[in-house]
Formats: C-alpha cells, structure tokens, sequence
C-alpha cells in the first residue's frame, strides 16, 4: 500500500502545473497570505472544470535552522504530505530551506465551470491579467491531489524566493551590528555554510 500512495504522489506532483505565480519574493520577515485558484478536470465530465479557491498561509521563515527540522511544514489543510515519498522528503531537507509552517484553507466552495479544462484556464488567466492580479496563483493539477499541487506551488516560491532572503537576512543582521554593506558585496559560500551547513 506504501508503494501506491508514493506512486499516486509522484503522478500528482508531475500532473502539476502552475500557469501563473505570485510575482514578487516571499517576505523575509514577515507573514504572508497567498491566494490561489486551483483547476483540474471534472472527474466524470471532460466538458466541466472544477475551481477551488483558496489561500495559502506561509509564515515567515526561520533562517537560522534548528539542528532537527529542515524546511516547510506543511499544516492544515495538506492530508497527503504524510505520503510524501522517503526521496522527495530526503531532497527537501538537503536543499536546506528554512523552516515555515504552511497552511492551505480553501476560501469558497468548490465551483464547476462549464467547459474544457484548458479553455477554463484561459479564461481565468485572462481574467487575472485584465485585473492586473500579480499576486494569485494560477494552478493545474489533479482533483485528489489538490493539496499536492498546491505543496509544489509553495516550495517553488520558497526556492525562488530564497537566495533574495538570505541577502535581506544577513544585510539585517550586519545594520543591527553597525557593520557598512558595500553595494558589490555578494552573500560567500561561507556564509551559507555557517546557516545551512
């Protein structure tokens, strides 16, 4: 039974696709609340989309690391992340991202939108780029495995966002120290090393 369940999350996670991002990096220092709309194809009906909206709570990250946990936690609203297969999980660690806890909570009921799933995500996409929305997330994925989709999504982010937070991170620590930043001067291998190592 482990087997299938690390089989049906490997297909979830590769079924995933993110059409649009949230644009900027992720806080350094502060929370953040990610909305989201999440699409997949209807299971009975190829003609009908399913569309759930909701937020992601990311809070912010712990740059320095505790020795025993490394990177998110996913919480509420994240059932399938006990599934997440030994390998996956080992790589996630070893990126050493920082730890935050995450938490999925859907903002409406579940809708079922008449038409293709592909002509629904047009449809959406435009929608967002007529509001001028930079900030929701645009997410294909497969029904049984929303809460999977939406884990790549926030680990995406994390990544993207990580190397923008560090600098922030260390360029907080040295004004707090009274220590001058020179406008060429570059995050070392050593620095990294002494947070993640």
């Amino acid at each position: 039974m482990e087997n299938f369940e690390n089989e049906q999350f490997k297909e979830y996670w590769q079924k995933t696709e993110v059409i649009r991002e949230y644009q900027q990096i992720l806080y350094t220092f502060g929370d953040m609340r990610l909305p989201y709309v999440f699409v997949a194809e209807h299971h009975s009906y190829s003609d009908r989309t399913v569309v759930r909206r909701g937020v992601l709570y990311i809070e912010k990250p712990s740059i320095l690391l505790p020795s025993h946990h490394y990177g998110p936690e996913f919480k509420e609203g994240f059932e399938h992340f006990k599934n997440l297969p030994q390998d996956a999980a080992f790589i996630m660690r070893s990126m050493g991202l920082p730890y935050s806890a995450i938490n999925n909570k859907q903002s409406a009921h579940e809708e079922l939108e008449y038409g293709r799933l592909q002509a629904v995500i047009d449809k959406l996409n435009n929608k967002l780029t007529q509001h001028d929305d930079t900030g929701t997330g645009l997410i294909k994925g497969v029904l049984n495995g929303a809460d999977i989709s939406l884990m790549r999504y926030s680990i995406g982010l994390m990544i993207k966002s990580a190397p923008e937070n560090l600098k922030q991170f260390f360029d907080h620590m040295r004004r707090q120290r009274g220590e001058p930043i020179r406008l060429d001067e570059k995050i070392a291998d050593e620095d990294i090393e002494r947070l993640f190592g």
